[in-house]
């Protein structure tokens, strides 16, 4: 996380410098649209917030499905460790009637 803090701290200083420098005029064409002059500055500024938030709601969805999967995993946890804990009660319980039977046993061949 801090190395990803530090490289969007680089990335928005080169455009910060690139803004600073580059101030010229320029017709954007796309497509069929053409813009009117707009600062070069202004395309590169519109161009990282449209690529910020592209990168932002791709990565929302990443984490709302690992959201989903977490809760999913914690769900079937915690039914596996109620099912563990129900087997090692019947497992205490069943070998505390073989040492009851095994006892009873040995008293009656004594």
């Amino acid at each position: 996380m801090q190395g990803y803090l530090i490289g969007a701290l680089f990335f928005i200083l080169a455009i910060a410098v690139f803004v600073y420098q580059n101030t010229d005029q320029v017709v954007v064409y796309f497509l069929t649209w053409t813009s009117p002059k707009i600062s070069i500055a202004l395309v590169v500024l519109i161009s990282a917030c449209t690529g910020a938030l592209i990168t932002f709601f791709i990565d929302s969805v990443r984490q709302f499905k690992i959201a989903r999967k977490i809760k999913e995993l914690t769900d079937q946890n915690k039914k596996l460790q109620k099912k563990l804990q129900k087997y090692e009660a019947n497992q205490s319980g069943s070998l505390d009637n073989k040492k009851s039977s095994d006892e009873a046993a040995a008293s009656k061949e004594s």
